[in-house]
Order: structure tokens, then sequence, then C-alpha cells
């Protein structure tokens, strides 16, 4: 642990002179020192605004204790019994449908960056089903597509690593519509009947 004296920087003396590699790692060392972690019954949650410290849910039965306030797709997280973390996701709905597996809880290893994320089912139109996965596979890039959708889209809600949960998306259910993404106009002259120019759209909020 560094000594504050040895942090503290003087003043009228050039920037440069002030800023080692010795000095750095000690301000490095002070910031990990205060950096919360999870414990029993706590759980840590970073935003943009900081770092939320809760109680942490009971997994079973996916309730909280009243003084917790927690959002759809939350990242509940219990240390295991020998090693890693059992993770389970807040219920919550994308645009009014329910993930299928909402009540699964997954088992992570103490190392490696979970990607929580929605595994969206549509017919080209509109969301069909839904279904929760946390793995360490990083979710794919949605495809545009001519006056539809994709059959299958990954939506990226939230990452763990190392007991620790981030939320990525705003607060509450997800909502996502189609939405025009690009309006392209024809390489060749529209027939009679025909549009001159196509859209693109993908599924977002």
């Amino acid at each position: 642990m560094g000594d504050f004296n040895t942090i503290a920087f003087s003043g009228n003396r050039p920037l440069l002179r002030e800023i080692t590699a010795e000095r750095l790692n000690l301000i490095l060392q002070e910031i990990k020192r205060n950096k919360p972690v999870p414990g029993r019954g706590i759980t840590t949650r970073a935003s943009g605004n900081g770092i939320s410290i809760d109680l942490a849910a009971d997994l079973g039965s996916g309730n909280a204790p009243s003084s917790v306030v927690l959002q759809p797709f939350d990242l509940l997280v219990k240390p295991a019994e020998k090693t890693g973390y059992y993770v389970k996701v807040y219920p919550g709905t994308v645009s009014g449908i329910l993930p299928k597996n909402w009540q699964d809880v997954t088992t992570c290893n103490p190392k490696g960056l979970y990607y929580g994320k929605v595994i969206i089912s549509t017919d080209g139109t509109a969301v069909t089903s839904v279904t929760n996965e946390l793995s360490l596979t990083a979710p794919t890039s949605q495809a545009p597509k001519v006056f539809g959708l994709q059959t299958k889209i990954e939506y990226l809600f939230g990452l763990f690593s190392e007991g620790h949960a981030y939320r990525v998306i705003g607060d509450g259910h997800i909502s996502l519509t189609p939405r025009v993404w690009m309006t392209k106009q024809k390489a060749s002259a529209a027939a009679p009947g025909e549009l001159p120019w196509e859209q693109y759209y993908q599924l977002l909020s």
C-alpha cells in the first residue's frame, strides 16, 4: 500500500517532473484497494453513474428484499458452493414477450467475460419468441433486411465477469420496433407499379 505523502503532488513544479511510474503505480493501487467487490449476500453493479452495492436476491425464487430496487434484465449473482458463480437474469419482457427460459440459472466460471443477451425470433415483421442466454460468445450484429427483419436477432443487455455484473441498457423492459435503417435507390429503373427505392429494416429501440 502506498504512502499518501508519496502520492501527493507538489505545487509550483513542472507537471512532467511530478509524474513518475512509481507515483502512477501507487495511484492505481489506491484505486484498486477502494473498488467495491461482491461478498456473501452482496452484489455490485456498475453503471455510468458509478457502482451500486445491493443485497443479493434469492436466485431460487427470483424475489429480492424490499430495500433492493431491481430492473428487468439485471443480472443477479450468487457465489457457487465450490468455485464460480450462479447468475440469473431478473425477469423482463422484450416487446411484451417474456423469455421462455426466464427461470434458468447459469453457472459461470470465476474467470472470463460473459455476455447477457436475448435471442429474438421473428417472422420477418414482428417478434414471435424470446430466449435469454448468458455465454462467453459475443452477440452477432443484426443485418438490415429489405422490407423485413432477420428471423434471428441477438440483443445485448448485460455483461458479467469475475463476480461483477454490468447493465448496458436503460431502465425498464426492452422495447424494440422495426425501424428503417436505410433507404436506397434501386440500381435499375423500376418496372411499372414497383417502387423506385428499397428500405432496409432493423429491430431497434
